[in-house]
């Protein structure tokens, strides 16, 4: 095998590998996601649930959650949706891959949690004044939110955009920061936003295995053609005279 062919043939095994090891970890989150559902009462929260609730009950996370608000906006389908064709165009000007991932995720991660709350009835922290809901589990903002960062980072560090570290914190900081806002304002359990993660996960893995490499610039010649081989050049002999 010549060289060329052993690089495109590790290239392609390594592809290969990466989309099986994330549809595996994309099948362990949905797991995990449908597991914890089957833990929940429609009216009875966890005992872990009541807890949360309890410690983010205090004045300073009160006043915390005040500071983050604007991150509703940002949550919801209209917020996280658009946020995805931006970065979608930006890479495609770029001419580089990723951007049907990156707007499909985002679109997975709202109708496929809608889709859920469909089928998984929880009742939501009761808050006095509002009205009851039972639309709980899991959180819709911290769904689409998982879903689009994980998918963003890891392309965005695939392509080399953003270091591996700026990548992980991205993956894991806004998530992380959408979830804890929904508790402290108290319109999901712990527990729903537990479910969000797992199953933004798993859309997001979904969608990176599958759809990651599209979008990229076009080769100019099909993948495995061989350019001719440039010939080498002959210089003409000098010619002698005698004298």
């Amino acid at each position: 095998m010549r060289p060329m062919r052993r690089v495109r043939h590790a290239t392609a095994t390594g592809a290969r590998h990466r989309v099986a090891s994330d549809l595996a970890l994309a099948a362990a989150a949905a797991g995990g996601f449908a597991l914890l559902a089957s833990m929940l009462a429609p009216r009875s929260p966890l005992p872990i649930d009541r807890w949360v609730r309890r410690r983010s009950r205090t004045p300073a996370l009160r006043r915390a959650s005040k500071v983050m608000a604007p991150l509703f906006l940002a949550g919801l389908p209209g917020g996280y949706i658009t946020v995805a064709y931006v970065l979608a165009h930006a890479l495609r000007r770029r001419r580089r891959a990723g951007g049907p991932a990156i707007v499909t995720a985002a679109w997975a991660g709202w109708l496929v949690h809608r889709g859920a709350k469909l089928v998984l009835v929880r009742e939501r922290p009761k808050k006095s004044g509002a009205r009851r809901r039972m639309d709980s589990y899991p959180s819709g903002h911290t769904t689409g939110t998982t879903a689009l960062a994980v998918t963003v980072a890891r392309i965005l560090a695939r392509e080399r955009l953003i270091s591996n570290r700026r990548a992980l914190a991205l993956e894991l900081g806004a998530p992380l920061v959408m979830g804890v806002y929904r508790v402290l304002d108290d319109e999901h359990w712990a527990t729903d936003v537990l479910g969000g993660w797992l199953l933004g996960s798993s859309i997001a893995l979904v969608c990176d295995a599958l759809l990651s490499e599209l979008g990229g610039a076009r080769p100019t010649r099909e993948q495995g053609e061989r350019l001719p081989a440039a010939r080498p050049r002959v210089r003409p002999a000098r010619s002698t005279s005698s004298t």
